[in-house]
């Protein structure tokens, strides 16, 4: 039997390093979904913003239209607002906003992996009929 002492000890170590490798993963990756959902929501607002810029012409003549500068700096400035760097293109009545976040991991931190990046995209048309 006294071959057998500290195997337990060792046993426990490796499952108690894996345990927490893999909660580590889950909470971090968990963190960078989160990220990336509100990077989406953050790109769906600015595109909605946007498209709020409309020419203005619209009261006289009543057509409705997109005026690309209103638009472009409507969503750069609510992407300011909201502390994320992006990027605003208007291609005729749609809006597309691009995204970038990164998420500052808790535990993948402890092996180097500090930040994990992540993106949000979104896309928003003026409707005029």
């Amino acid at each position: 039997m006294r071959g057998d002492r500290g195997s337990a000890s060792v046993s426990f170590l490796l499952v108690s390093v894996t345990l927490i490798v893999v909660i580590g993963l889950v909470v971090d990756g968990a963190g960078k979904i989160q990220a990336n959902e509100r990077a989406d929501l953050v790109a769906a607002s600015a595109a909605r913003t946007a498209t709020n810029s409309i020419g203005g012409d619209t009261v006289r003549v009543g057509a409705l239209t997109l005026d690309a500068a209103k638009a472009t700096a409507a969503g750069e400035a609510y992407l300011a607002a909201a502390g994320m760097p992006g990027t605003v293109t208007v291609t005729g009545e749609v809006v597309t906003v691009t995204v970038s976040t990164t998420y500052s991991t808790r535990f993948l931190s402890l092996i180097g992996i500090v930040e994990l990046p992540g993106t949000g995209e979104a896309s928003a048309r003026l409707i005029t009929q």
